[in-house]
């Protein structure tokens, strides 16, 4: 009988740490973009979309939203501030396997001036693979379209910030 009750505890203790660490796999994105325009001297001449779609591009919808936002304070300070103009904040959790990249995540504006995908890659350190592109212009006769295309190395948990002189991705990865 005692054996009996060791072997069910072992199963018990093994199901829950079996569970502890499937859900070190599950990551909350928190992505917000805003336009900006900086004085540069730059020529932007682009007027079709550069982006190389992956395959297995998932739509947001599919994931489930955070229900919290580490940037939401962030977020309503550039709203306040003339020289920016937000463009989206978006949390989403997501499982990425370890030694695996995620699915790319299609992340698309409302008005439909954004437009592109993200994609977290872990490995022996985590990358945040970004390739965005802006077009405000869309509205007016305006058709430049700005790209920003970026693969960089994060941090658990810190704020990173991608530039590019007409637009801005801010972006934080959390462990669940």
């Amino acid at each position: 009988m005692k054996n009996l009750m060791v072997y069910g505890l072992a199963m018990l203790l093994s199901f829950f740490s079996n569970r502890v660490l499937a859900e070190g796999n599950d990551y909350q994105i928190e992505l917000m973009v805003f336009a900006q325009d900086m004085p540069n001297t730059e020529v932007f001449d682009q007027t079709e979309s550069q982006i190389k779609w992956p395959a297995g591009l998932t739509e947001l919808s599919t994931y489930k939203q955070a229900d919290t936002m580490a940037l939401a304070d962030a977020y309503a300070a550039l709203s306040k501030d003339p020289v920016y103009k937000p463009v989206i904040h978006i949390a989403w959790l997501q499982t990425i396997a370890e030694g695996a990249s995620s699915s790319p995540v299609h992340i698309q504006g409302a008005e439909g001036a954004l437009n592109g995908f993200i994609r977290i890659q872990r490995g022996q350190t985590l990358q945040l693979i970004v390739d965005l592109e802006y077009a405000p212009g869309q509205a007016n006769s305006e058709a430049f379209i700005y790209r920003l295309n970026e693969n960089r190395r994060i941090k658990l948990n810190e704020v990173h910030y991608l530039d590019h002189p007409k637009f801005g991705v801010v972006a934080k990865i959390s462990q669940l």
